[in-house]
């Protein structure tokens, strides 16, 4: 059974109705359980946190934070803000144990810079994608996030990379500039689909039509899905059209609800398969 490794800060998010558990590391990995893999997490936050239960049949390493990094958003004149209440400290990625450096595929997932740059050259040899957004992700006293741009040259490590349209902040051109660097480079676009940046090229990959009930954590299961298809051999396009149709799914759903069932998987994996 192939290991995947998923890194990054498991996050609690204030809703209307209280909060929920959530972050890049939580949906990403159970999306990696749900495809049959053998999940390993390095997370940060606080050791009360019940991640047996988050997590099950997981291998976790935690590194213990007084608080669990904690997000709001806000709905402003100018659209939606988040905000960070609370951040877990930082992750120490230097003394991994062997067997988490050794994982098949290994997913770097920061969703509040939590997760040092550092760790780009840690997992040489094997599949090592990342979701970017915490690493464009700045924030004032308030904790008011706000985008910041990172030197594309420091992503080229990675074979893969996924970030959303929000994340770009409006700027196209660095997308440009990090798939100059990086092979593949995915931006994520709603429910406009995805733009695939593959070999001096743009590819527009529409989504399903599908009614949206919470589009929380599609981006993360889209990324999953695409990291575990590339490691398996699918083609990029493909990839990303198999992400696309699991991702779409994932937002007829709230919350962790929104993790791919297996009749989702089977189906997902049939349609690309007809498309030839």
């Amino acid at each position: 059974m192939p290991v995947y490794l998923i890194v990054g800060a498991l996050t609690r998010d204030v809703t209307e109705d209280g909060f929920r558990y959530g972050g890049s590391v939580l949906y990403a990995g159970l999306t990696a359980l749900a495809l049959g893999y053998k999940l390993k997490v390095v997370t940060t936050c606080h050791p009360e946190e019940p991640l047996g239960r988050l997590f099950p049949g997981a291998e976790i390493y935690l590194q213990e934070s007084p608080e669990t990094t904690t997000f709001v958003n806000l709905e402003t004149r100018s659209g939606r803000r988040q905000q960070i209440l609370a951040n877990a400290r930082p992750l120490k990625v230097q003394g991994l144990p062997q067997e988490f450096l050794t994982a098949d595929i290994v997913h770097l997932a920061p969703v509040a810079d939590e997760c040092p740059l550092e760790a780009l050259g840690l997992f040489s040899g094997q599949f090592v994608g990342a979701s970017i957004q915490g690493w464009l992700r700045t924030w004032d006293k308030k904790g008011l996030v706000r985008q910041k741009k990172v030197p594309p040259e420091v992503f080229s490590p990675l074979k893969a990379l996924v970030l959303s349209q929000e994340d770009l902040g409006g700027d196209l051109d660095y997308a440009s500039e990090l798939a100059r660097i990086v092979p593949l480079v995915v931006v994520t676009r709603d429910r406009h689909g995805a733009w695939l940046y593959h070999e001096g090229q743009r590819h527009h990959l529409p989504a399903p039509e599908v009614p949206v009930v919470d589009p929380c954590g599609a981006g993360d299961i889209f990324a999953a899905v695409f990291f575990s298809a590339l490691f398996e051999g699918l083609d990029p396009l493909k990839a990303v059209a198999l992400a696309n149709c699991l991702a779409a799914r994932s937002v007829t759903r709230k919350g962790l609800e929104s993790i791919a069932l297996p009749e989702e998987i089977r189906d997902c994996y049939q349609t690309i398969a007809q498309q030839g």
